[in-house]
C-alpha cells in the first residue's frame, strides 16, 4: 500500500521546518518544460473527479504574487504544477533541495542502492512529499507546494539521465554531436528528443493521450521500480551513454562523440513512453492521496 510505504510523519514535520528555513542539503534539470507539462496534463486527464476538485481548490491557495514571480501569471494552470519545482530554483528558500531531482548510482550497479540517498535524493523526495500532502495539520498552500514537488519528482524519475552517474553529472559531461541545440547527453534526453519531433504541444499531447492505457491502475507505484527502469534505459546500448565492460558501464567515449544517424528514431519512442508512464503513475498517486477513503 502507498500509505504504508510512505508513512513517517515525525520526519515529515522536521523536513518541512528545515525546508522553510533553507537548512536542507543542497543538479540538473529533467525533461524540458514541455516534457513536464505533458506529464501534468496527461495525469489530469486520468484523475478522478474528486481528485480534480481537490487539486483545483489547492491551486487557488497559491498567492498571486508568488504565481506572478515564478509562473508569470496571477494563478497557476494545471501544467504549471509540474514545472514549478524548476521555476523556484532561483529562490534561496528552495535551492537546498537541488540534489533531490535525481539519484546517482555506481557504474557497476544494475539497480539503485538506497544507501546513495544519505543526503536526500529523488527517492526520499517522493516519499517525503507524499507524506506532506497527507499531513492533516498543514494548510492548503504548504500542501500545494508539496504536491508540486511530488508532481515534478515523478517526471524527473522517469527521465533516464536522472538515474545515472555522478562522475559525469548525469550525462552533462558526456559531450555529443548530432543535435543542433544539445551538445551533451543530458540535454538530448531533457530537451532535444522532445523538440526534434517537430510537433507542437497540442499535437504531442493528443498523440500521447491516444497511446496512454486507461486505466493505468495496475501499474506499480513503487518509485524504486521507476528508478530501475530509468537506469536500465541509461545503460542500454541504444542510448549510447555508456558501454558495458567487465561489469562496469564505462563512458561511451572519452571525448565528444557522434550519435547514430537514427538516434531520434530509436530513442524518441522510449522518451515518449516514459512521459506516458509518468503521467499515468502520477495520476494513480494523486487519485490515492487526494480522494478520501470511503
Amino acid at each position: 500500500m502507498v500509505t504504508e510505504r510512505f508513512k513517517h510523519t515525525a520526519f515529515v514535520r522536521v523536513f518541512f521546518t528545515l525546508l522553510m528555513l533553507g537548512l536542507l542539503p543542497s543538479g540538473a534539470q529533467a525533461w524540458s518544460d514541455t516534457g513536464h507539462r505533458l506529464t501534468c496534463d496527461l495525469a489530469f486527464t486520468q484523475l478522478k473527479p474528486e481528485a480534480r476538485e481537490t487539486l483545483r481548490a489547492w491551486m487557488r491557495a497559491m498567492p498571486s504574487e508568488h504565481a506572478e514571480t515564478f509562473l508569470s501569471r496571477s494563478q497557476p494552470e494545471v501544467s504549471d504544477l509540474c514545472v514549478w519545482a524548476d521555476k523556484v530554483r532561483k529562490d534561496k528558500t528552495y535551492d537546498r533541495v537541488a540534489s533531490w531531482h535525481y539519484v546517482n548510482v555506481d557504474r557497476t550497479a544494475t539497480e539503485i542502492d538506497r544507501a546513495a540517498c544519505v543526503t536526500g535524493c529523488i527517492l526520499t523526495a517522493i516519499r517525503t512529499h507524499l507524506d506532506l500532502i497527507q499531513e492533516t495539520g498543514l494548510s492548503e498552500w504548504p500542501k500545494l507546494q508539496a504536491l508540486m514537488f511530488l508532481m515534478h519528482w515523478v517526471g524527473d524519475i522517469h527521465q533516464p539521465m536522472h538515474v545515472s552517474f555522478a562522475d559525469d553529472l548525469g550525462g552533462n559531461r558526456a559531450k555529443v554531436l548530432g543535435y543542433e541545440d544539445c551538445n551533451n547527453m543530458h540535454g538530448v534526453w531533457d530537451y532535444c528528443l522532445v523538440k526534434e519531433t517537430g510537433q507542437g504541444y497540442a499535437a504531442l499531447l493528443d498523440r500521447l493521450k491516444l497511446a496512454t492505457p486507461e486505466p493505468f491502475g495496475n501499474e506499480t507505484l513503487d518509485p524504486d521500480v521507476w528508478a530501475n527502469e530509468s537506469l536500465t534505459i541509461a545503460r542500454h546500448p541504444r542510448t549510447q551513454y555508456c558501454r558495458l565492460e567487465g561489469g562496469r558501464c564505462e563512458p561511451w567515449a572519452s571525448r565528444q562523440y557522434q550519435l547514430a544517424d537514427d538516434y531520434q528514431q530509436m530513442n524518441w519512442p522510449i522518451a515518449a513512453a516514459r512521459i506516458q508512464q509518468a503521467g499515468g503513475r502520477l495520476a494513480a498517486l494523486l487519485n490515492h492521496v487526494l480522494v478520501p477513503a470511503s
